[in-house]
């Protein structure tokens, strides 16, 4: 039976969300990630020139650390995924470090922008400032452990635009370069 499917039909539930790597029935039940699922997935870009890219899609709870230790030995860079509320936890830290150890190159997803405004009612300046301080402290933790695996991760940074923002509540992300862009 799919992991969707309910017991009498065996058909999706089409008023479910489904999420494409969430294919054990106890991950669609739970509604959460509990081990690694690989993606393919052939992206275009403007050229009509097409690429491949395969992902790994690892359980964001510290106690599936393990989990997201072994699927970082089969990738090229990782895309961390860090709530802009709560900021650097001790998983995110530990994920950094594996990542720098195994010599990976890192780009950041600050996610739920949202909460910053519709639950903290934040105003922009200390929005602002919340952002910044939770990159200060990924780069904090880059440099801390940096030093003893002779990476050469560049910091966090717009500038270096190793950094993404966005909202999977709102089904959102942008850079600020694609940001200016759409602005203009």
């Amino acid at each position: 039976m799919p992991p969707g499917a309910t017991k009498q039909t065996d058909q999706w539930d089409l008023n479910l969300e489904h999420k494409w790597t969430d294919n054990r029935r106890d991950e669609v039940q739970r509604k959460i990630s509990l081990k690694c699922s690989p993606l393919t997935v052939l992206l275009p870009d403007s050229r009509e020139k097409s690429y491949v890219f395969n992902l790994m899609d690892t359980p964001g709870h510290p106690g599936f650390s393990d989990e997201v230790s072994v699927a970082l030995r089969v990738c090229d860079g990782i895309l961390l995924v860090v709530d802009c509320i709560e900021g650097v936890t001790f998983y995110v830290e530990r994920t950094i470090k594996e990542a720098l150890r195994q010599k990976l190159k890192i780009v950041v997803f600050l996610n739920k922008l949202d909460r910053l405004v519709m639950e903290l009612k934040l105003p922009p300046a200390d929005a602002y400032y919340k952002l910044k301080h939770t990159l200060d402290d990924i780069n904090n933790v880059i440099q801390k452990y940096e030093a003893l695996h002779g990476g050469s991760q560049p910091f966090i940074s717009p500038i270096n635009d190793n950094i993404v923002f966005g909202s999977t509540f709102f089904g959102c992300c942008f850079s600020i370069k694609s940001f200016a862009k759409r602005y203009t």
